[in-house]
């Protein structure tokens, strides 16, 4: 079964970086494990603190291992290494391929040029436009806004408008 193994060293080790790498791939070559040529590494800002480290160089390789009983004994290893301040060991069957930056920064641009090319060459629809209608401060004029004729009919209006119909109508509306 194919694993990915997925790591991260402080940048301040990064001297010592060569022998790290080396003793992790011993570790799990001692334990049956068989490493593909792919492997990626960047160096990068950590979003958060992790042993006292602001910066560090994330490692991914992947490896063959007939035995998954090994895998235990290749964690138990990984978690006493000092040297190493996480790490991520997953099946690769789910996993995408192993990129470096440059590849992925390469196919998110000849993704982008492609769809840009696509945008282009549709054609161009016409959207039907359904007339707006806008209701300004000119267009209201004191002949559109109905007035009462009489007192009597604004006691009628005054009425209806009671605090207890605006209430419930308010609750119909914001479904209280």
């Amino acid at each position: 079964m194919q694993y990915e193994l997925f790591y991260l060293v402080g940048a301040s080790k990064e001297s010592e970086l060569d022998n790290i790498k080396k003793e992790v791939e011993k570790t799990v070559v001692d334990l049956g494990g068989v490493f593909l040529e792919k492997e990626t590494q960047e160096k990068r800002r950590l979003s958060y603190i992790v042993k006292k480290e602001n910066h560090g160089i994330y490692i991914a390789r992947r490896f063959e291992l007939e035995s998954s009983e090994n895998l235990q004994e290749i964690i138990a290893k990984l978690n006493l290494n000092g040297n190493i301040l996480r790490y991520i060991l997953s099946k690769a069957d789910e996993l995408p391929a192993l990129q470096s930056k440059e590849e992925r920064m390469n196919e998110t641009a000849k993704k982008e040029s492609n769809q840009k090319m696509r945008e282009a060459a549709k054609p161009i629809a016409k959207k039907e436009e359904t007339p707006k209608t806008t209701v300004t401060k000119e267009k209201i004029s004191e002949e559109s806004i109905e007035k009462p004729a009489s007192p009597a009919d604004e006691e009628a209006v005054s009425e209806k408008l009671s605090s207890d119909d605006i209430d419930k109508k308010l609750e119909e509306i914001l479904n209280i």
